[in-house]
């Protein structure tokens, strides 16, 4: 076998074009990776006529090779309510059903090495490290991070007893589930997307644990800057409006320093949440200084970052967010958690990051940090160049690079 010319089996899931979040990660994985080795991918059959439509216009080194396993048209619809428990029956069976198609596979190709790429969630490891004398690669695995116990106080009482249990949950099936045990037992390498995945699964699993964020920026798509950096400090949120989203911490962060500095603050995005969020920038005196876009198509979300100075980033609990490398793309500075994927994407070359401690810390964090990009418009104007720099660094390309290089040196 030539190691610059691999045979790799690919379980994602969650692979297709025309979509962001999940989906668009495993699709730009696999086509990054198609111009280094040669893919066999096993995703769902819901991505099919997406995939097949846009593929023939790709410019590949090595033309993948997918292989549909249906789920079925209700999990299909569960698969696209975020976070439904209900789902992850159906995505058990499916992940049987790639189990019995990879073995054909392995049978049939020249198979080098096993990745279980997508979905990046510990909770559902699937099955083919079952398949003997093949390396073997997991992740980059997300869904470890719990939500901060010490921001439990902050929620409505309901939201505050569901996450208290899905925490406890969470850390159950993170010591005990028997498969995703034997998965990382199995893995040569495993990948982990944030730093807090990344310690925990060091410490049981050693040196085999690497961190990986799994998602990455498109070079093709970066912006040039074209901003004046002076006058009114033009703030973006962009998110769902759910508790671990936690906009209300950026609207009692702007409420602090609405007195004594110059801003404006679009929102973008819709939830559950969004007529108590409403709110809340009535009672905080914030109308006059907030534009509230609702949810919007993605090409107005870019030139919204386009447009803007600063993006403030709240969240208590995320994977690698694309919201964020969408941010450094368009050259916008981002102030974040220093947690969870966003908290290693973000570096003090094209950001700013605060300790996730409790909420009283965060506001008050948040509320200087803002001030302080406000009053120093040369740092936000170098702020914006870094963002780009780092939108390089963590290409897909590579990403791409990278993980070819982990598959040469396991095969």
């Amino acid at each position: 076998m030539n190691k610059n010319n691999i045979n790799v089996l690919v379980n994602a899931y969650a692979c297709g074009p025309n979509w962001g979040s999940e989906v668009g990660m495993g699709w730009h994985w696999v086509t990054a990776l198609a111009n280094y080795c040669q893919l066999h991918v096993i995703t769902e059959y819901g991505f099919k006529e997406d995939i097949e439509n846009q593929l023939p216009e790709l410019d590949l080194k090595f033309q993948p090779k997918f292989y549909y396993v249906d789920v079925g048209d209700t999990a299909r619809k569960l698969f696209w309510q975020q976070g439904s428990f209900k789902f992850y029956k159906f995505y058990k069976t499916w992940q049987q059903k790639a189990l019995m198609v990879a073995n054909e596979i392995v049978d049939v190709q020249n198979i080098d090495l096993i990745h279980q790429l997508n979905m990046i969630g510990f909770r559902e490891p699937g099955y083919l490290w079952n398949i003997e004398e093949k390396p073997y690669v997991i992740g980059p695995l997300g869904g470890i991070d719990n939500f901060p116990s010490s921001f439990l106080g902050y929620l409505p009482i309901k939201s505050r007893v569901f996450t208290f249990l899905k925490n406890n949950y969470s850390n159950y099936q993170f010591k005990y589930s028997k498969r995703f045990k034997s998965a990382c037992e199995k893995a040569s390498v495993i990948f982990a997307a944030t730093n807090d995945g990344y310690k925990r699964l060091k410490h049981i699993h050693g040196q085999k644990v690497q961190l990986l964020n799994e998602t990455g920026c498109e070079n093709k798509r970066l912006a040039k800057i074209a901003k004046d950096f002076e006058g009114t400090l033009k703030i973006l949120w962009v998110g769902r409006m759910e508790e671990r989203k936690a906009l209300d911490l950026a609207l009692e962060s702007l409420a602090a320093v609405n007195d004594s500095i110059d801003f404006t603050l679009t929102i973008v995005g819709d939830g559950p949440l969004e007529s108590y969020y409403k709110k809340m920038i009535v009672d905080k005196n914030l109308t006059d200084k907030c534009n509230w876009k609702g949810r919007i198509l993605n090409d107005e979300v870019q030139q919204l970052m386009k447009e803007s100075d600063l993006f403030l980033f709240t969240s208590l609990r995320e994977g690698t967010p694309h919201v964020v490398t969408e941010a450094l793309q368009n050259g916008l500075p981002v102030i974040c958690h220093n947690a969870c994927g966003h908290g290693s994407v973000i570096t003090d070359a094209c950001g700013l990051k605060i300790e996730m401690i409790n909420p009283s810390h965060s506001v008050s964090k948040f509320s200087n940090q803002i001030v302080k990009i406000y009053k120093d418009r040369d740092l936000l104007k170098k702020l914006s160049f870094g963002a780009l720099k780092r939108a390089e660094e963590i290409s897909w390309e590579n990403k791409a690079k990278d993980m070819f290089e982990t598959y040469k040196s396991l095969v």
